[in-house]
């Protein structure tokens, strides 16, 4: 994955109703949408806090058209989104998996930029799960087994200079706090040999991982690196940060202490 620290936008499939480069503000639902069937499009994700979400929208459903127009394609849906435009309230006709069919109506609303979109999607709700490919440190299980503990997931790449200059810190915060019940995670889309050679590069003892289909990345709405998350003992994340140790210590010592 190559990205500018701080600044570029995570490259999706199709991503939320609206094209991967469009400006912040284009109208849009909330969707990452893929190829169905009979001439549909399937979902294959909902942004929380979106308008789908809140229309009660579900992954695996289909949209059979928009304002009874039919949209056999995501390219399609997509134009006739842009077309609706901001405000305009749409009624989407679906199909769940089970082949039964319902039609709702939402509102349009200006796409949110990256950070809140980020932001809204993930904080105060259950951290998306996955299990870290490890290539240095400690094994670390499912994330979702880690309930009881705090975790810190460290988004980071070789390259990227603030990523670099975040690591001393990071890596403080494992060797203090470990004994209390945190668990570090750096994940990287770098390839397993960069990750694994990070650790000693780095003088890391945390737990490092790659990532190099960047699905955790996506999962975790990564737009801008370094990215920390920080998930409280109940699995809930409490915290998203782009390149703020202040406010990662912060979060870290509130999910400590629950």
């Amino acid at each position: 994955m190559k990205k500018l620290a701080l600044a570029l936008a995570l490259t999706l499939p199709v991503a939320f109703a609206a094209p991967v480069l469009a400006a912040d503000g284009d109208p849009w639902i909330g969707l990452e949408l893929a190829g169905g069937t009979d001439g549909a499009v399937r979902i294959r994700d909902v942004v929380g806090g979106s308008p789908g979400e809140r229309a009660g929208i579900h992954a695996g459903d289909e949209v059979i058209s928009l304002d009874g127009r039919a949209t056999a394609s995501p390219p399609a849906l997509i134009a006739e989104v842009l077309k609706a435009g901001v405000g305009h309230t749409v009624k989407l006709e679906l199909r769940d998996p089970k082949g039964h069919t319902r039609t709702v109506s939402l509102k349009l609303t200006p796409r949110p930029d990256m950070e809140v979109l980020e932001r809204d999607s993930l904080v105060g709700r259950a951290a998306p799960d996955f299990t870290p490919t490890v290539q240095a440190g400690a094994h670390l299980p499912r994330i979702s087994s880690l309930k009881g503990q705090v975790v810190l997931i460290d988004f980071f790449a070789t390259w990227c200079g603030p990523c670099v200059a975040m690591m001393p810190h990071v890596e403080e915060l494992h060797e203090k706090l470990a004994k209390k019940g945190l668990k570090v995670l750096g994940v990287s889309g770098e390839s397993a040999d960069i990750v694994a050679h990070a650790a000693a590069q780095f003088h890391l003892r945390y737990t490092l991982a790659s990532d190099e289909d960047d699905g955790v990345s996506q999962k975790y709405r990564v737009f801008a690196l370094p990215t920390m998350i920080v998930i409280d003992r109940r699995g809930v994340v409490r915290a998203v940060s782009v390149a703020d140790p202040d406010a990662v210590d912060q979060a870290v010592a509130a999910a400590l202490a629950r």
